[in-house]
């Protein structure tokens, strides 16, 4: 994969860099209990104070921000529901159903790291594995276990299926350590950038005991073209850092946490249908983008939207 040139910003925030003329101020259009959904219009015609016809623009960039640091982003029953009522509003808010304009950026980076506050940690820690213990009478490996059964059907059926066939450009702004579930996230999108010198990326099931899931596995064998990789990510839980995540495919680009969200939000810019740096698709439609993905990732997407973690690991999809 060729590697994206990094666009520098002075501060991590959660609108387009300020040099960016086009950028109205982002507007929040969902937020509850550490999860966020912004929308950042661009227009050429942008007024300073934001005004302007909201139909008048050459695109949205949303970005759906996970910010559970306390928790460090783990996927539980909680976090599962509030990016899945995120993904509701993409589809029903009066801003954006009536339009193919939009890309989304999905990252850890918080709304208030523009304050002088230290970067996030975390992208996803991955699964719970304390909601697990509970849940499941202190057996947290076991993900046959009712409870973390259907977490896991609904993170698969109801997340990743949907994010991945989603009808315009995907983003991963990896902030920070990206583990399990969480990388299962970052591969749900159609681009991964990571920050550098810090943060790591692991399939960490065969260190817990545990094993992948038809929908996590089918998912990785998806996005990873190097079945060497595969091998060495999966069989032996490696840490991958940014520099190695690049070199073996996992991710499109390295940079500085600094210049992260700027970075995605440039490449989400070029992934727009009107803008003027975006893709030219003169005759689109988002029923047939989506269908396009499912054609490229059918195993995946059958594997999460209808598969069972009952299903024996030989099973076929």
């Amino acid at each position: 994969l060729r590697a994206l040139t990094c666009v520098p910003s002075p501060t991590i925030t959660m609108s387009a860099s300020p040099e960016d003329p086009s950028a109205r101020p982002p507007t929040v259009l969902f937020n509850n209990d550490g999860v966020s959904l912004l929308a950042t219009v661009l227009s050429s015609s942008a007024a300073p104070d934001g005004g302007g016809d909201d139909d008048d623009h050459d695109g949205i960039v949303l970005t759906l921000a996970l910010h559970r640091h306390k928790e460090k982003n783990v996927i539980n029953p909680t976090m599962i529901s509030l990016i899945i009522q995120a993904l509701d509003t993409i589809e029903s808010h009066p801003m954006l159903a009536n339009t193919n304009n939009k890309a989304l950026i999905i990252t850890g980076i918080s709304l208030d790291e523009n304050n002088n506050q230290p970067p996030s940690k975390f992208f996803s820690n991955g699964l719970d594995l304390e909601w697990m213990l509970r849940a499941n009478d202190g057996n947290a490996r076991d993900i046959n276990t009712p409870g973390t059964s259907q977490m896991v059907e609904k993170f698969n059926s109801e997340v990743l299926a949907r994010i991945l066939t989603l009808p315009f450009r995907t983003i991963a702004a990896i902030n920070g350590h990206c583990i399990g579930a969480g990388l299962f996230l970052a591969l749900s999108c159609d681009y991964r950038i990571m920050r550098t010198s810090r943060g790591f990326l692991q399939w960490p099931e065969a260190r817990l005991g545990m094993r992948l899931s038809k929908g996590f596995a089918e998912l990785s064998k998806a996005k990873i073209a190097n079945h060497h990789v595969l091998r060495e990510g999966i069989l032996t839980a490696k840490m991958y850092k940014s520099t190695e995540a690049l070199a073996s495919g996992i991710i499109d680009a390295e940079c500085p946490v600094e210049e992260l969200y700027a970075r995605a939000f440039q490449l989400a810019k070029e992934g727009l249908l009107e803008s003027p740096s975006g893709m030219k698709l003169d005759y689109f439609s988002p029923k047939g983008y989506t269908e396009i993905k499912e054609e490229m990732y059918t195993d995946a997407y059958r594997a999460l939207k209808f598969g069972k973690v009952e299903d024996l690991p030989s099973s076929r999809i």
